[in-house]
């Protein structure tokens, strides 16, 4: 059986710092008169599972589709486990999102039900003056963090950096970060949902309640010092086949550059023109359209191909010989698992 690559339905999540954003950038349908802060893209978790959007398999969610097709579609055993190793959103922060961090593996084990959680921005816009903050400065250890909580001037120690359309940003766990109002990302992140709030900038709710806060976990979780992540070399030599591979896909479609290789996933970013263009993948690997629009179809199954608008996301299973028709210029992240080897331990619900 040949695969072809399939695109999934949305998620929607309200949340007190988004809006409606994403229907005027990707067209979502978003439920109305409500702030819709998240939109899943791709998830495999007890409570939310994507469901497959058209074609032949419509209607299936991705843990049916990996228990039944995942070998066939190039992944490997270990990979097919639940839940599948990433989940893939796009964020609109219409507000300022609280300072937070996420456990690694060792602090999850400290805290029952935590999953470890690693993620990346790629932003997509950003109003003027709109900031991110990641990372703590030099020097900065527990005892100042907690006098600056008490003083309420945590943002004084953290690093923080204009959001610029086309910026990226790798938080692996334990990296204390909060995105701010008037930015639009693209985060691909590990399967995992904990999250632990340190400050919300004394927000409330529409009913005038402030949210949970989380400071005893979250001072545990975070990194102290300088954790800024070393710089990315796009000389292929040196990466794991899976990341070359993903690299070589990229620039048959286009142009491609390297932004993570971590031991849980890789990503790339990619521009292509419009027109037609050939690709073998070997491997399986989420692409994610961020602008363009174009028919990406596996030639072995050509009543099964995949248009994508701006916005799209989708499963590209292992393709011999696969094709794009781009009807405009593009631009595509790409995203592929971290070899089965390279991941220590599985994340348990």
């Amino acid at each position: 059986m040949h695969y072809s690559p399939i695109k999934f339905k949305p998620i929607f999540k309200q949340r007190i710092w988004g809006s409606d954003r994403l229907k005027r950038l990707f067209n979502k349908d978003l439920p109305p008169d409500k702030p819709i802060g998240e939109c899943w893209e791709l998830a495999d978790l007890p409570d939310d599972k994507s469901e497959i959007a058209e074609g032949p398999m419509a209607g299936m969610d991705i843990r049916q589709l990996l228990d039944e097709h995942g070998p066939a579609l190039g992944f490997a055993d270990e990979q097919c486990k639940f839940p599948f190793g990433l989940l893939i959103k796009f964020l609109d922060a219409n507000d300022v999102l609280s300072v937070q961090v996420h456990p690694d593996d060792k602090a999850s084990r400290m805290f029952t039900g935590a999953r470890h959680k690693t993620e990346c921005w790629y932003v997509l816009e950003a109003e003027p003056k709109s900031v991110i903050y990641r990372g703590l400065k030099p020097q900065v250890n527990r005892e100042k963090l907690t006098e600056s909580l008490n003083e309420g001037n945590i943002e004084k120690l953290m690093n923080v950096y204009p959001a610029r359309k086309g910026d990226f940003h790798f938080l692996p766990a334990g990296t204390i970060h909060a995105l701010g109002s008037g930015v639009v990302i693209a985060e691909i992140q590990t399967p995992s949902d904990t999250t632990y709030r340190l400050y919300d900038w004394n927000r409330k709710d529409s009913r005038g309640r402030r949210r949970e806060l989380h400071i005893e976990q979250a001072l545990e979780c975070i990194h102290y010092g300088n954790t800024e992540p070393p710089p990315i070399d796009n000389n292929i030599i040196g990466l794991s086949v899976i990341t070359s591979t993903l690299i070589n896909i990229g620039n048959s479609l286009g142009k491609a550059k390297l932004l993570v290789e971590c031991p849980y996933f890789s990503v790339a970013y990619v521009s292509y023109e419009s027109g037609l263009r050939e690709f073998s993948s070997g491997i399986p690997y989420i692409m994610i359209a961020l602008s363009g629009d174009g028919d990406i179809y596996n030639k072995d199954d050509l009543n099964g191909h995949c248009e994508y608008n701006a916005g799209d996301t989708m499963l590209i299973p292992a393709i011999r010989s696969g094709g794009l028709n781009a009807g405009q210029a593009g631009e595509l992240l790409l995203v592929c698992l971290a070899p089965p080897t390279k991941v220590k331990g599985r994340l348990t619900f």
